[in-house]
């Protein structure tokens, strides 16, 4: 967070010593040099600028730094995303914004009237056409209830004020910012679900003065992903709305691929080639899953193309939750290798076995 702990009483720790019982040194080594290989984070910071044919960028400090690999996880309104595809269209606020809040499910069951929707690990909906939805689900061994409003911006109002920077931001950053730490107004939530049932509008009163609300975007699918060295996930790459829960989802399996696509060995002039089967192997699936979410985001009484039913969405929820992103990458990644008309990649004079590529178990 740009704070240096020694400010504060902190020690840095600069050498390591080990002797034996006699006091005898067996080991002694210098931090100061090996510091340097550590990879940091500079949090409380603003990219300024970014450039994807060198890798390199500029924080709002001044400081540049360039490395083999730039990865713009950078959101929603993302910097890297217009160096990348610098003529897509950027992201428009949708019909829609979003009000969150917790509460306690051990107080939700004391009441008499909330206490029947309380059910361990179910996802509860409640939903007025296209006037409001809400949705509940347990999280936190099944102690706390998140809760989600969906509400048509129209009556919401403007988002974006109230907003608190954390620690200093750039002279841009309140703008790219907006709506991302709005205070949600509680009268306007109330009024919203003014129509439902008593343990609805209960549920949405026992909301707390830290009520946010979020206005939700909508962007056209980028042409690109990559470009030479530089990679886009996450909502950088393809905003997710929250009606499926797969934002987060989708940024972690990119990562993942990411990961697996560029294994220890890797050489810089493989960067390109291996950051294009990145794109075309996540591709097909973000854009089925965003798919799938505008399908889920829809109003009851709103007409679809592809209609589906309860029990069908929740299939689909199942398929998408199955995927094995570190087995669909890896066999991507030894498709390519096989296929490649040198044989294995050549890294720093060692080859890059492909016999090591196996996937291990478990789902991501």
């Amino acid at each position: 967070m740009d704070i240096d702990l020694r400010d504060y009483g902190g020690t840095l720790l600069e050498e390591v010593m080990r002797h034996d019982h006699q006091g005898t040194v067996k080991f002694h080594t210098d931090l100061g040099p090996i510091r340097k290989f550590w990879q940091a984070m500079r949090l409380a910071r603003c990219l300024e600028s970014a450039g994807a044919e060198d890798s390199e960028i500029t924080l709002d400090d001044g400081r540049v730094f360039e490395g083999d690999l730039l990865v713009g996880a950078d959101g929603l309104h993302s910097i890297v995303r217009t160096k990348i595809a610098p003529n897509a269209p950027s992201p428009t606020p949708a019909d829609k914004s979003c009000f969150r809040w917790l509460l306690s499910a051990s107080d939700i069951r004391a009441s008499e009237t909330t206490k029947h929707v309380v059910r361990r690990g179910a996802l509860m909906e409640w939903a007025e056409g296209g006037k409001a939805r809400l949705v509940m689900y347990p999280c936190s061994n099944n102690e706390v209830l998140n809760l989600v409003a969906f509400m048509p911006t129209a009556k919401v109002g403007k988002l974006g004020e109230g907003i608190v920077p954390l620690f200093r931001m750039c002279a841009h950053a309140d703008q790219r910012r907006a709506g991302y730490e709005a205070a949600g107004n509680k009268g306007i939530l109330i009024n919203g679900f003014e129509d439902f049932c008593p343990a609805v509008r209960e549920l949405v009163e026992r909301a707390g003065d830290d009520l946010k609300v979020w206005q939700l975007y909508d962007m056209e699918a980028l042409p690109r992903y990559v470009m030479e060295r530089a990679a886009l996930i996450g909502d950088a790459a393809h905003p997710f709305q929250p009606y499926l829960g797969q934002g987060g989802a989708m940024a972690i399996e990119d990562a993942v691929s990411l990961a697996v696509l560029l294994p220890m060995g890797t050489t810089v002039n493989d960067i390109p080639s291996r950051l294009k089967l990145y794109e075309n192997t996540r591709r097909p699936r973000v854009e089925l899953t965003l798919h799938y979410t505008a399908l889920n985001a829809r109003n009851e009484d709103q007409e679809c193309t592809d209609p589906k039913t309860a029990a069908e969405m929740a299939r689909i929820m199942g398929q998408i939750g199955a995927h094995n992103e570190v087995a669909n990458s890896t066999a991507v990644l030894r498709e390519a290798l096989t296929r490649s008309a040198s044989g294995p990649a050549e890294a720093n004079g060692a080859a890059l076995d492909i016999t090591q590529l196996a996937a291990p178990s478990g789902q991501v």
